[in-house]
């Protein structure tokens, strides 16, 4: 044991190595390591928290952003955990809209390492998850709202029985884990749900999917709101909406991040407020929603030519990201794209690629991640021009050649990856500070991207 400690990191630098040795893509779900070590560190219970799990497909990071927002801006004590993170490790672990300090994140990691020792070594999202728990039981936080990592049933969050749970959406990604039918994929979703869960709230999605949630739902007799059922939305502009079932809030405006999960966001509020009796206002609820941000959704970081991020990287974020464009504007686009080869890249650029004039695609540098030629090949094969192509190495050289050629006129859109949006929004930062930014791709590639 002494051994153990003595040869542990002593600042967030050499955590972060750790961290990285660890494999972030290596999996191994199951509960019964990430339990035994919680149970040590005396955060496998939050007796007086309130836990909300979001689970689903796509949409999740987004939901949970901004719900936390919303409680944030009401004054209650919110812990907000979220993966991946894009630029820093501590944009997993915010409380009270403030992201964990580096002295926070090296107790909490510590005493992880400390516990572990007396089980068995944890995979990366489980070592992680539990030293967010630690912080968020340090803050004594009264909500907790955690974002799953992959699936649901398994993943290390779901040793927390939660009492509010969102799904935004049910689709196909991760199916050599999950399963190949909406079916299958929401079973392993649905494992979040517990006889304690009081009510689920769920978007759209196939139908087949909703059948399997609501089953598992009415069996531990909780209370289910679905989109477009017992939540009926008025979209008055792309940004804005009126909600009108099950209470009436009109002129809710929504920011830049998925505006179809703002609904949801906007529910499990209330139900906060109406069934834990939380003290939340009709102005918190605008507020928290508007004000709420995300690095990496439909984010604008330059103008002239306008520069849009996003972290779309699957069919379902190709659709969503594809609504996005046409309803933005009507300028002509060129696009850099890096993806990760485990993806459905032929039907993710089969949506988007006939939104762009010119097409820069790049390799990522992730055991993941896919060559410039699987790229190139999958635009072919959705009959994108062979001569609008152009083949790259790295991120950043291709973004910077896009960024030459693409005139102030045009709109750049830059995705396909955390990894392909973590190069560029480094590379800027490192530009406008005139110095090299730290940071570490491949933590950024962990298995829930």
């Amino acid at each position: 044991m002494t051994d153990t400690i003595k040869l542990a990191p002593k600042n967030i630098n050499q955590w972060l190595e750790y961290l990285d040795n660890i494999n972030p893509n290596v999996m191994k779900l199951g509960l019964e390591r990430v339990q035994s070590v919680a149970k040590i560190l005396g955060v496998d219970n939050f007796p007086n928290s309130k836990i909300v799990t979001v689970a689903g497909t796509n949409g999740k990071g987004s939901t949970a952003t901004m719900l936390a927002k919303i409680l944030d801006t009401a004054g209650i004590n919110t812990g907000l955990y979220t993966s991946p993170h894009i630029l820093r490790f501590s944009e997993r672990i915010i409380v009270g809209g403030i992201e964990a300090s580096d002295d926070e994140l090296c107790s909490a990691f510590e005493q992880v390492y400390k516990a572990q020792s007396l089980v068995e070594p944890l995979t990366f999202f489980e070592f992680t998850t539990l030293a967010a728990l630690l912080i968020f039981k340090e803050h004594d936080c009264q909500v907790i709202v955690l974002e799953v990592g992959l699936g649901g049933r398994l993943d290390a969050v779901n040793l927390l029985d939660a009492d509010i749970v969102i799904i935004p959406s049910i689709g196909m990604d991760h199916c050599h884990i999950l399963g190949n039918t909406y079916a299958q994929i929401a079973t392993e979703k649905a494992g979040v749900i517990k006889p304690k869960t009081a009510v689920t709230i769920i978007g759209q999605m196939p139908k087949e999917a909703e059948d399997v949630i609501a089953n598992k739902v009415y069996a531990y007799k909780g209370v289910l709101h679905k989109i477009n059922k017992s939540i009926i939305v008025d979209w008055v502009t792309n940004r804005s909406f009126n909600l009108v079932k099950p209470f009436e809030l009109k002129g809710v405006k929504v920011p830049v991040l998925p505006p179809v999960n703002a609904p949801l966001s906007l529910i499990a509020a209330v139900l906060l407020k109406m069934v834990f009796h939380f003290d939340i206002t009709e102005n918190d609820l605008r507020l928290g929603i508007a004000h709420a941000k995300l690095r990496g959704r439909f984010e604008c970081i330059r103008e002239k030519p306008q520069v849009i991020v996003d972290v779309a990287h699957n069919p379902p974020a190709a659709v969503y990201l594809h609504s996005c464009i046409t309803n933005h504007d009507a300028n002509d686009r060129n696009a850099v794209i890096g993806m990760l080869k485990d993806k459905d890249i032929a039907k993710t650029l089969e949506t988007l690629a006939p939104d762009f004039t010119k097409i820069y695609a790049c390799s990522l540098p992730s055991e993941r991640g896919a060559s410039k030629e699987m790229i190139k090949d999958a635009l072919l094969k959705a009959n994108f021009a062979e001569d609008k192509i152009e083949l790259f190495d790295d991120v950043v050289d291709a973004y910077k050649k896009a960024l030459a050629e693409t005139p102030s006129y045009m709109d750049l859109y830059v995705f396909g990856s955390f990894l392909t949006v973590e190069a560029v929004l480094g590379y800027e930062q490192s530009s406008k500070k005139g110095s090299s930014l730290k940071a570490n791709p491949k933590i950024c590639t962990s298995t829930i991207s």
